[in-house]
């Protein structure tokens, strides 16, 4: 047997180490010389925990040097194996591992059968594996379990089924002694060997065979009622069934362990492909929670809740996410100390009641908690737990993914505003600096000496500078409005007015932009009585007219139109001009959209847009079309009131 160690002067270039852990006292040592000299070495570290199928839990210990590994930047992992030396020189090897180091530590319990320790086994079977061996800085209790040993499964219900077995062959042999002879007994008793393992532990199994062989000896092997034996025939055959019972039974046993683990194995495997797959498949932080909860209640029968950060990164325990703002209690057992505790600390806390709290993150970020309640449930032991913790890093997976995806969501839409921003701050700057400019001329020239002695000159100046004032005041109105749109602030006072006066305000406020345009009023829409804000939809009466006047060849026609529909009042507008394309027509009431036409036009693209705001805030909409032989349609619906 060669040990191996560490020159800790001695400079390396990396590798990787496999750390074996167990619930010693002493592990928490292991662990941070190997965290340190990793670090030294810029190596790679994996921190390995294995015990046998027979192991109901995995002690706190374990738990909690595991945790403790995680903390110092290992990989953890956590197998289970009927054979753990084995596993772990099997693992290390896998891992192409540049050393193994194990605890040192007195192991008192007596080889049974020339069993040896694990610490044995390892160094045995690690042939060109190097393997350190560090002292620890703690005595080893005497009483220490060897690693991978607990407290067997099925013990107390074995027993029983091993002795009613033992005695049915016994009865049995009695019954059919006088037809089969007491040679043929001892099959009886091997088949019944060979069947334990199946329903009792391995040392159920091994005492059975001590048993049912001194059975054989003392009720059926001649001279019968003593444990001597007259016939060198029979003491060989004696000898052969107890050797043939002690193989048998124990092949058989830990072929049903190994069985056993692979089957757990499998089903923890399938559990988690299946909630990675459902957690890959939903989208947004409501999701992902509800479906994490009702994993762990449908499969593990356990309730949960989950609480996020606030926006300044702290732990929001107030309320879980998924859960109604009058939700009281928020959980009977929830604990705000140990979730704070567990929060700043980043790692799992347990308040020995099967309540366990898992940070939600990697070891830089925290974006969250999971909060396990097992009380009433399955006792949340070994397995549960690390699958529990697993479970907790897919969901801060995924609850990491939406986070990231909500905040590209808001990167992206703060880019958009400033997109949009830019964008109308050039139109405005534009569409404000060409009034200014005609003002400016206009009073520039009444300025003039010259101006006074030709009047037309001077009315000419003053048309031109109240055209530009009109112009710049729509704009601004304009602007208002969309502010008080996106604002959310525009609150129509209803009124019943004639829409033929409504729409002569219109004409008027625009003046000489219709001067080279006709206006026509159906029949209906000359008497006819609308029901809305009067300053609010002359506006929108304004635009309509204005985008006319824009958009249409002089001397076009524009007809008004008015029809009652099922409640509401129908205002349409058709001109005669060249209409809109058809792939323009859904865009056509977007904010700051002008469309090809209205490229070399005036205007920020606001118009129609203000119009479709201030409809649907009086409860009614707008649509857009195209005329048959040309021409561009607008159809306002206003909702009117219910006459009883």
């Amino acid at each position: 047997m060669e040990e191996a160690k560490l020159d800790r002067g001695e400079s390396s270039h990396g590798g990787h180490y496999i750390a074996a852990v167990t619930g010693s006292g002493n592990s928490e040592y292991l662990l941070r010389w190997v965290a340190t000299t990793t670090h030294r070495l810029n190596a790679s570290w994996t921190a390995l925990h294995v015990r046998g199928p027979d192991q109901v839990q995995s002690p706190l210990c374990v738990v909690k040097n595991l945790a403790l590994a995680k903390d110092l930047g290992a990989e953890v992992v956590s197998l289970v194996d009927s054979d753990i030396a084995a596993c772990i020189v099997r693992y290390a090897r896998i891992k192409h591992a540049h050393a193994l180091v194990i605890g040192k530590a007195d192991d008192e319990a007596l080889p049974f059968l020339g069993r040896r320790s694990i610490m044995d086994e390892i160094l045995r079977q690690s042939g060109d594996l190097d393997v350190f061996l560090l002292r620890g800085n703690a005595p080893v209790p005497l009483w220490r379990r060897r690693p991978g040993k607990g407290v067997k499964r099925g013990l107390a219900t074995g027993i029983p089924f091993a002795l009613s077995a033992l005695g049915a062959v016994t009865a049995l042999g009695f019954l059919a002694q006088p037809a089969l002879g007491y040679r043929s007994i001892s099959i009886l008793y091997l088949w019944a060997i060979i069947s334990l393992p199946f329903v009792s532990s391995r040392a159920v199994v091994i005492a059975s065979a001590l048993i049912s062989a001194l059975l054989w000896n003392f009720l059926f092997i001649p001279p019968r009622l003593t444990f001597s034996i007259a016939s060198l025939e029979d003491i060989l055959m004696f000898l052969a069934f107890f050797l043939a019972a002690f193989v048998g039974g124990f092949l058989t046993s830990r072929l049903k362990e190994k069985e056993s683990a692979l089957s757990l194995r499998e089903r923890r495997m399938a559990f988690l492909y299946g909630f990675t797959k459902a957690i890959a498949r939903v989208r947004g932080v409501e999701a992902v929670v509800g479906l994490a909860q009702n994993y762990l209640m449908e499969h593990l029968r356990l309730s949960s809740a989950i609480f996020l950060c606030d926006g300044e990164g702290r732990l929001d325990t107030s309320l879980a996410v998924g859960e109604a703002p009058d939700f009281e209690p928020r959980h009977s057992a929830f604990e705000e100390g140990l979730a704070l505790r567990c929060f700043q600390a980043k790692e799992s806390v347990a308040d020995g009641n099967d309540r366990f709290y898992y940070p939600l993150g990697s070891q830089e970020t925290v974006v969250g908690l999971l909060f396990v309640d097992g009380k009433g449930a399955l006792s949340i032991r070994g397995e549960s737990r690390e699958l529990l913790a697993t479970l907790a890093d897919n969901i801060a997976l995924a609850l990491e993914r939406e986070l990231l995806a909500a905040e590209n969501e808001r990167n992206k839409m703060a880019g958009e505003s400033a997109r949009l921003s830019k964008i109308l701050l050039n139109h405005v700057s534009h569409e404000l600096r060409t009034p200014l400019t005609t003002i400016k001329g206009a009073v520039s020239g009444l300025l003039d000496i010259g101006s006074d002695e030709d009047p037309q000159l001077r009315s000419a100046l003053l048309n031109e500078t109240l055209i530009a004032a009109n112009r710049l005041n729509a704009l601004v109105e304009d602007l208002l409005a969309m502010s008080r749109l996106e604002a959310g602030r525009l609150q129509p006072r209803i009124e019943t007015a004639y829409l033929s006066e409504l729409l002569g305000a219109a004409q008027l406020a625009l003046g000489m932009d219709l001067s080279d345009r006709t206006i026509k009023l159906g029949d209906m829409a000359k008497e006819y009585e609308i029901e809305a804000d009067p300053s609010l939809i002359v506006q929108v009466f304004r635009n309509v007219l204005r985008n006319f006047a824009a958009y249409t060849p002089d001397r076009s026609a524009l007809l008004i139109d008015v029809e009652t529909k099922s409640g509401f009042s129908s205002i349409s507008f058709s001109d005669n001009g060249p209409g809109v394309r058809a792939r323009e027509l859904p865009l056509l009431f977007d904010t700051f959209f002008r469309g090809e036409a209205g490229a070399a036009k005036q205007g920020c693209g606001l118009g129609l847009s203000i119009c479709k705001g201030i409809v649907e805030a009086h409860g009614g909409s707008i649509e857009a079309g195209n005329v048959e032989g040309g021409g561009l349609l607008l159809v306002l619906h206003l909702p009117r009131k219910v006459e009883l």
